[in-house]
């Protein structure tokens, strides 16, 4: 019987679309950054460590945004300002190639612009039209800053006020403590696809558990009697908690966000655990988010 190769072909066809671009940057040049690898931005600290001269430029380029990133048009237009960055590499090569690893073909595409009489690589917003917003905070449409996402900047700052202002007692609080979860998860996953874009979320999770701030703020947590071993509702496997294996704990964290999605919780005891967790998995996170944009 002949193999069916259409569903094996698609795969590696979303693999490659996913990983790879199909015009290279010309790694001799500079590279013109107005996005996540600026300094005091998400993905910053994945070039920190090369050897770079760094200075602050602006173009004349509009910028908006497609799901919450910055997106550059290709026309120039002296009525707009960009604000950014200018990287010269030591070594273009491997700094191209974490650029590369790291932004998404299906929302960027490499060009060359002229950078105050220098040329530059830049990634420009593939097709900017289609499914892009224009930035309404005028200091935002001139120079990106992720801080000032919803989901890490209000998102955040409201489950702080939940922890702080409820008690989450009984059947109704303890939903609305779920939800408190469930949205902090989806920061923490945000954060995860932006920094690592990895072919998977459960790779991005382990990348964030080899993060130096995240092993740092794990091992802040006083007190962990309370995370008792849960079980997983997709393999039972057995989950847990160690501060001193980092990989652990993104896991545990993560299996009790599945089991509240696949089937809730409803004992006191859960109650207690998802309080906990919650409260600490924020701390965690708020440190993360404090340590990565003010990273300089």
């Amino acid at each position: 019987m002949k193999e069916n190769n259409r569903g094996k072909n698609r795969l590696n066809n979303n693999e490659k679309k996913d990983n790879k671009f199909d015009k290279k940057p010309d790694s001799n040049l500079p590279f013109f950054a107005y996005g996540i690898f600026k300094p005091g931005q998400i993905a910053y600290s994945k070039i920190r460590g090369l050897d770079f001269s760094l200075k602050e430029a602006s173009i004349n380029y509009l910028m908006k945004q497609r799901d919450g990133v910055p997106i550059l048009l290709k026309k120039e237009n002296e009525r707009y300002k960009t604000k950014g960055c200018l990287y010269d590499f030591s070594d273009g090569e491997k700094a191209y190639k974490i650029i590369c690893q790291t932004m998404s073909p299906a929302l960027y595409e490499w060009g060359t612009i002229d950078v105050e009489g220098e040329k530059a690589n830049v990634l420009f917003g593939l097709k900017p039209d289609s499914g892009s917003d224009s930035i309404e905070d005028a200091c935002d449409r001139e120079c990106f800053d992720g801080r000032n996402d919803p989901i890490f900047k209000e998102g955040i700052q409201l489950i702080r006020k939940n922890l702080d202002e409820e008690d989450f007692d009984w059947e109704e609080g303890f939903f609305k403590l779920q939800m408190n979860y469930m949205l902090l998860w989806s920061a923490i996953d945000r954060y995860c696809k932006l920094k690592y874009n990895m072919g998977s979320e459960h790779e991005n999770r382990l990348e964030l558990a080899k993060e130096g701030n995240f092993i740092d703020a794990l091992r802040k947590i006083e007190d962990t009697r309370a995370y008792r071993p849960i079980f997983s509702t997709d393999d039972l496997i057995r989950r847990s908690f160690d501060v001193s294996n980092p990989k652990y704990c993104i896991n545990y964290y993560y299996t009790l966000r599945c089991n509240i999605v696949h089937r809730g919780k409803t004992s006191i005891r859960d109650l207690r655990l998802l309080k906990k967790a919650t409260a600490d998995l924020l701390k965690i996170f708020e440190y993360i988010l404090d340590e990565t944009f003010s990273e300089k």
